[in-house]
């Protein structure tokens, strides 16, 4: 089940707020699990990789696609409007002794950068971007032959088990409680529904190689999935204030009333969708 957003009508463009990450960053680093490693190969072998190429981390939080994938690129720029995440990516690079990747802060609709990319990669971000106009960007940003690569997937509540459902309905009525309805554009999954990220990309010129689907079998503890919600723009802890541990006191005895062991299995799905430039 997934969260569902009450909307009267659905606007060509759903601006999101610009704040919505503020604090988020060693959360997001720390309890975002990875890409599944079948995805990532899946696409460096798929585009291919040259081993030469330039790589482009577009709204790259703290790095969840530059990291995995800078062995395979010659160089990569991993860039986001966070200033605080990009300062934490470039650490954590810096004490991994990676040099190979250049960490860029600004909106992926108006920093200044040098073509061309073998790849340029959003993961979970292209709905909160101005999509038309960030494709039509990355296309001229990328060389000839090169892809676009838009990776999602990985929330743990989103599934059929009773105690996902659960978190999902608490959420909602957590959100008014911590008066932070506003940080979820109405009617945003409508707007995606009627203008799919793959109309925007071919209206930007791009071919359309298709979308992949993977599955992966996780296990979830209560702490792991609180700090995942502390990685979220709607429920972090900026967003949540004084009701911090109030909240935490909650969302742990809803769990645990499904899970007493507090252990929590989940088959999560991830996804890519690729498109080339000609």
């Amino acid at each position: 089940m997934t969260i569902e957003w009450d909307y009267d009508e659905v606007a060509e463009e759903l601006p999101f707020r610009t704040d919505l990450y503020r604090g988020t960053a060693p959360f997001y680093d720390r309890f975002r699990l990875p890409y599944p490693e079948e995805l990532m190969n899946h696409l460096r072998q798929r585009l291919p990789a040259s081993g030469t190429g330039r790589l482009l981390d577009l709204a790259c939080g703290t790095g969840q696609i530059a990291f995995p994938l800078a062995a395979y690129f010659a160089e990569v720029w991993a860039v986001d409007q966070e200033e605080e995440s990009v300062a934490y990516g470039r650490a954590k690079a810096e004490a991994s002794r990676i040099s190979n990747i250049t960490w860029v802060s600004g909106p992926a609709e108006s920093v200044a950068l040098d073509g061309a990319f073998e790849l340029i990669a959003v993961g979970n971000a292209f709905q909160r971007l101005n999509r038309q106009l960030v494709a039509e960007r990355m296309y001229t940003w990328l060389q000839p032959g090169g892809g676009a690569a838009l990776l999602w997937g990985g929330t743990p509540w989103r599934g059929e088990h009773s105690w996902q459902t659960a978190m999902a309905e608490l959420f909602e009525d957590w959100m008014a409680k911590a008066g932070a309805t506003d940080r979820v554009p109405a009617g945003w999954e409508a707007a995606m529904d009627q203008d799919p990220h793959e109309q925007v990309l071919r209206r930007a010129g791009f071919r359309y190689d298709g979308r992949f689907e993977f599955s992966v079998k996780q296990t979830w503890t209560v702490e792991a999935l609180t700090g995942f919600v502390y990685s979220t723009s709607f429920l972090n802890r900026e967003a949540l204030g004084e009701e911090l541990l109030l909240f935490e006191r909650d969302l742990a005895e809803q769990l645990l009333s499904y899970e007493p062991d507090g252990n929590l299995e989940v088959l999560a799905t991830y996804v890519y969708e690729l498109a080339r430039k000609p």
